[in-house]
């Protein structure tokens, strides 16, 4: 079945929970719409479509995840996300997001914010236009450098604003859809131990809390790719 795009709904469980509110229908299996929210632990669903049913058991967004970021690069040559030789503080701070969807995903347009600009309405990035991401591919941006690596099969850019400028406690990066939707909210502050290397998805592109990158694998970060170093 369908509802009118103008209807607000809510689904709430026996206990008077609410699971889920929106203003749009819900665009999977109507008759299946409960068991895909209730088999994930993540029921922040509104424009999510939890799907519960992937291989690894986990909740899998159908359409764009946020997967590491990178707000605090490493000391040293250690700390040089972008490959350009050079560590740099705020160059080599990255955020990576997956288009988790079945189906070509264009993000052009869409905005990522500190919490300053954010405030003062003046993204730090604007994706540009083309941007369009296949299935399973990572979308990768570096606060600026010169960008010089293996980063799988991702599209990577700069900052538009040449700078992401995550601060390492009290910051939040937002990120927008091309007609100012706010799609992705990332709270820096709950993770703010300076850990010296990204913070990413543990297995990787599902709704699983952030984990520091080198308790998931050797390694410091893994921009454009898997975890452990191989391809989304």
């Amino acid at each position: 079945g369908s509802w009118p795009s103008e209807v607000s709904w809510t689904i709430s469980d026996s206990d008077g929970n609410v699971l889920l509110t929106g203003g749009a229908p819900y665009t999977g299996d109507f008759g299946n719409c409960l068991g895909d929210i209730l088999g994930c632990t993540d029921v922040n669903a509104v424009n999510y479509n939890s799907d519960a049913n992937s291989d690894n058991g986990c909740c899998k967004y159908e359409s764009l995840l946020l997967n590491e970021v990178l707000y605090d690069p490493p000391a040293g040559t250690d700390g040089d996300a972008n490959g350009d030789g050079t560590r740099d503080a705020n160059e080599d701070e990255f955020v990576e997001l997956i288009n988790v969807s079945n189906s070509n995903l264009d993000i052009s347009g869409y905005e990522f914010y500190d919490n300053t600009n954010l405030n003062q309405g003046m993204p730090n990035h604007v994706v540009p236009q083309g941007t369009v991401l296949s299935s399973n591919q990572a979308y990768v941006v570096f606060g600026g450098g010169t960008i010089n690596g293996d980063f799988g099969n991702a599209i990577v850019h700069t900052a538009s604003a040449a700078v992401l400028n995550l601060n390492n406690a009290s910051d939040t990066l937002t990120i927008k859809n091309d007609i100012g939707e706010i799609l992705i909210v990332f709270d820096i502050e709950a993770l703010s131990n300076n850990p010296d290397e990204s913070y990413t998805r543990l297995p990787d592109i599902c709704s699983s809390d952030f984990v520091q990158h080198n308790s998931a694998s050797n390694g410091l970060f893994s921009p454009g790719n898997k975890v452990d170093g191989t391809l989304f």
